[in-house]
C-alpha cells in the first residue's frame, strides 16, 4: 500500500524544516514541497488575501500529488486548502466551499497519516509566509476542528525530536 504522510498545521510552525530532514531518514520515499510558495509563483495572491482562485489552484496542486503512485510526504495537502478557505470565508464564493468540501469527502482516504504541527513560537518574517499571529491562530482552530474526525499524530519538541515521533508513528 502506498503511505501519503501530510505535514499539516499553520505557517511557520516548522513543517518544512522537518521535511527538509525527513529526506535524510527515508531516501526511498518522494517528497512533495510546499504547495502556496508554488501558486505564488504563478502570480496567485496568497495568506489572507487569498483569493478563489488562490484556493482552486492550490486544491489543484495537491490533487495532483495524489497520482504519484510512490510513498510521499507532502509538505501540506488537501485539508489545507479547505482550513484555509474556511478562515478565508468572506473572500470565498459558498459554491467553491461547498465544491471543496465535496472533493475533500472524496480525496481524504488517499491520505494515510496525518501529522500536526501545533504552534509553538511566534511565525519568522522570511517576506513569504504571513506573520499575522492573530491569523495563524484562527487557522490553528480550525486545523485542530478539522484533524478531530481524522487519525492524526501530534507533534512537538525540537526538529529532531519531531522526526524522530514521525519515523516512530510510520514505525520505520
Amino acid at each position: 500500500m502506498i503511505k501519503r504522510v501530510a505535514l499539516v498545521g499553520a505557517s511557520s510552525t516548522g513543517k518544512t524544516t522537518v521535511f527538509e530532514l525527513l529526506k535524510t531518514k527515508l531516501p526511498k520515499w518522494e517528497f512533495i514541497s510546499e504547495s502556496t510558495r508554488t501558486v505564488q509563483k504563478y502570480g496567485f495572491i496568497i495568506n489572507e488575501a487569498g483569493t478563489e482562485a488562490t484556493q482552486l489552484a492550490i486544491a489543484t496542486y495537491h490533487l495532483k500529488t495524489l497520482l504519484q503512485p510512490y510513498n510521499l510526504i507532502l509538505d501540506r495537502c488537501f485539508l489545507d486548502v479547505l482550513v484555509y478557505t474556511s478562515v478565508l470565508d468572506k473572500n470565498i464564493p459558498q459554491r467553491t466551499t461547498t465544491y471543496l468540501e465535496s472533493v475533500w469527502e472524496e480525496v481524504k482516504e488517499e491520505y494515510t497519516h496525518f501529522i500536526y504541527f501545533p504552534i509553538e513560537f511566534n511565525a519568522v518574517e522570511d517576506g513569504v509566509r504571513s506573520v499575522d499571529e492573530e491569523w495563524r491562530h484562527q487557522v490553528d482552530i480550525e486545523f485542530k476542528n478539522r484533524l478531530q474526525s481524522l487519525r492524526h499524530l501530534t507533534i512537538s519538541g525540537s526538529p529532531m525530536q519531531r522526526v524522530s515521533q514521525i519515523t516512530k508513528y510510520l514505525n520505520i
